[in-house]
Formats: structure tokens, sequence, C-alpha cells
């Protein structure tokens, strides 16, 4: 057997990938609850198709910081669960989406919510769950269906650079004139 012993400034300063499992084996020795025990999912979470991921995708291309968010849920999981969902801890992905906090990835996923709805017409429908750990769960197919947008993304050579004239107004797209309000679509499109 082996020790190591880790400093706090080492631990905080590891990839998330690292700290996920050190997480895991700290809380296997516990006898903690993780990610692959059941979870409570609301009734209608949604499996997104490529289809609506796009469409999703192309609501909220206005506001980076959840372009971001979207972007980061097709990314690998840290883990998945025994229903099939992908597990994410809202840390990662405010870390690699570069937000300075959890609220802002849980506002973000409020309005990538908001046009999961619009796009499918169904206002009971929800795109994640969260849980008290500070834990996002979607559907494997929804993760594959973004990551797959973003494939398309790259393919298409949407990030070539290219001359873009500047608006004369900024007005982000969740907030045109006749367009229902987002909560926490103000405080994103800023």
């Amino acid at each position: 057997m082996v020790g190591i012993t880790l400093a706090p400034e080492q631990i905080r300063a590891a990839p998330p990938e690292v700290r996920h499992w050190l997480e895991q084996q700290i809380g296997q020795m516990l006898g903690l609850p993780h990610a692959s025990e059941p979870v409570a999912v609301p009734p209608r979470l949604v499996a997104c198709t490529p289809e609506q991921a796009t469409a999703i995708l192309s609501q909220i291309q206005g506001m980076l910081p959840v372009v971001s968010v979207f972007l980061e849920l097709g990314r690998e999981p840290g883990g998945m669960t025994a229903e099939g969902l992908r597990v994410f801890r809202l840390a990662d992905i405010a870390q690699h989406a570069r937000l300075p906090s959890v609220e802002l990835v849980v506002e973000s996923l409020a309005v990538i919510n908001a046009a999961l709805r619009r796009t499918i017409g169904d206002p009971e429908a929800t795109l994640y769950a969260l849980s008290p750990q500070g834990l996002c769960f979607i559907t494997d197919a929804t993760g594959r269906s973004i990551l797959a947008v973003w494939h398309g993304m790259v393919m298409d050579g949407q990030f070539a650079p290219r001359a873009v004239a500047a608006p004369s107004v900024l007005v982000p797209p969740m907030t045109q004139p006749g367009a229902a309000p987002v909560p926490g679509a103000a405080a994103l499109a800023g």
C-alpha cells in the first residue's frame, strides 16, 4: 500500500477530473452516496435530438456565458447514473466555461431550459436536474446531441475569422420586443 499526502492548495489546483476522482475515493471510504446511486429526476426530463439542440443554440447564441454552459453539457461527463443520466459538477461547468460562480451556471441553465420549452412547445419540460450536492444531471441523449451540434459547428468552419458589421443597438435575442422575459437573461446578456 502506498500513501500520498496532498496539500489543500494542490487539490484545488488539480484538474477537475482528478478532483472528482479524489471525491469519489474519499466518499467511498466514508460510505457517502455517489453519482452512481439513484437520483430523484423530474418526470419530464427531456432527451434532446440534435435538431432540438441546434434550435436551442440558435435562441441563445447572443449570450456567450449561456452558450458556454450549453456546450459544456456536451462534454464527457464525470460520471453516469444507473438511469443513464450524465452527471456534471456545477463547479466544474463554471470552471470550464470560465464563469466566476456556480450561480451564473444555474442562471444559464434556466435560460437554456426556457429555450428548450419554446423549442418543443412544452412549458413543463426540463433539460436538467440539480442536486443539493451541486450536481447537474442531463440525459445521455441530450449530451450526445449537444456534442453533435458542437462537431457540426467545427466542421462547418463557424470559428473562421470573418468581418462582422457592428450593430447600432445591441439587444440580446431573449429580450427582443414581443419575446417573453427569461429569468436571469438580463444578468447574462451584459
